[in-house]
C-alpha cells in the first residue's frame, strides 16, 4: 500500500523508468501513458527538470538528466564488492552443493577473494582466501581473461608462462587463445582437470557498469559431479548468480547472460 503523501514520488519514479526505457518522451505522450491530472503532471515534470532528474530539450521533450547518473555512480562507488556477492554466492553454493569462489586479477595471476562451502560439499583445504592462481590453468583465470580486449590479451599472452600441470593443461599460446575465444563465445569457462587431476571448475564473469570484467565466480567439483547432464544445471545456477552480482554493480546488458550456459 502506498503511504499518503508519497504519490508524487511514486509518479516520478514511474516517469523516470518510462523515459529510461523509451529514451525521450513528450508531455502528451506521458499524459497518455500515465493518465495523471494535467496540472499535476506538468508541475511534477517542472520540478524534476529543476532538480536535474529530467532535461527538457529544444523540442519540449523530456530526457533523463545527468543527476540520475551522478547519484547512481556515487551509490555504486560506495558499494563494497562483498556486499554484492555474499548472498548470491551463498545461494549458489547451497543450491549446487559445491564450493563457490570469487576471484579477481592481481598482476599476472588470479586471486581468491572469497570462498563459500556448502553444508553438503566436501571440505577442502586446497583453496583459501588470498590464494594466487595461474591464469591459464583455472576457470576463474580464463573468465577474467576472455573478456579483455585483443591488445590486453596480446600483452598477457606475451608475459605469461604456460606451465604444464597435467596432460590437459594448455601450454601452447595459440591454443590457449583459441580456448579464451571459445570461452567468450559460449559465456563460461572451464578447468577440465588442467590444474590438477580430479578437479573440475566452471566459472562465469562478473560485469560492471562499464562492461568490464574485474571479477568472476566459480563452482568447483570433481569429474563425477560434472558428469552426464548435470553441467547444464550448474551453469544455470552460475548464470543467475553472475547476473545478480553484475546487476548490483550497475551492469544492464542482460542479453550477455541470457545466452550463457547454451
Amino acid at each position: 500500500m502506498v503511504r499518503k503523501g508519497c504519490n508524487s514520488l511514486i509518479r516520478a519514479e514511474k516517469i523516470l523508468t518510462h523515459i529510461a526505457w523509451v529514451g525521450v518522451a513528450s508531455y502528451m505522450e506521458l499524459l497518455k501513458e500515465f493518465e495523471y491530472p494535467k496540472s499535476s503532471l506538468l508541475n511534477l515534470l517542472n520540478v524534476m527538470v529543476e532538480c536535474g532528474f529530467l532535461i527538457k530539450n529544444k523540442n519540449g521533450h523530456y530526457l533523463l538528466g545527468i543527476k540520475n547518473y551522478e547519484l547512481g555512480c556515487q551509490a555504486l562507488h560506495r558499494q563494497n564488492i562483498f556486499e554484492m556477492t555474499k548472498r548470491p554466492m551463498q545461494e549458489l553454493s547451497l543450491k549446487s552443493g559445491l564450493v563457490c569462489h570469487l576471484g579477481a586479477m592481481e598482476s599476472h595471476s588470479a586471486i581468491y577473494l572469497d570462498k563459500i562451502e556448502s553444508p553438503s560439499s566436501v571440505p577442502t583445504n586446497k583453496s583459501w582466501i588470498g590464494k594466487k592462481l595461474e591464469l591459464h590453468i583455472t576457470a576463474l583465470g580464463k573468465a577474467l581473461l576472455a573478456w579483455k580486449s585483443r591488445e590486453e590479451l596480446d600483452y598477457f599472452l606475451d608475459v605469461l608462462t604456460l606451465t604444464s600441470h597435467t596432460t590437459n593443461t594448455f601450454t601452447d599460446k595459440k591454443l590457449f587463445l583459441d580456448e579464451l575465444q571459445k570461452t567468450r563465445l559460449r559465456g563460461w569457462a572451464i578447468d577440465n582437470e588442467e590444474s590438477t587431476y580430479g578437479a573440475v571448475c566452471l566459472s562465469m564473469p562478473i560485469f560492471n557498469m562499464y562492461n568490464r570484467v574485474n571479477y568472476a565466480i566459480s563452482l568447483s567439483g570433481d569429474p563425477i559431479v560434472y558428469s552426464a547432464n548435470k553441467i547444464d544445471g550448474y551453469l544455470e545456477l552460475l548464470k543467475k548468480c553472475a547476473w545478480q552480482i553484475s546487476s548490483g554493480l550497475g551492469y544492464r546488458n542482460e542479453n550477455e547472460y541470457l545466452r550463457k550456459g547454451n
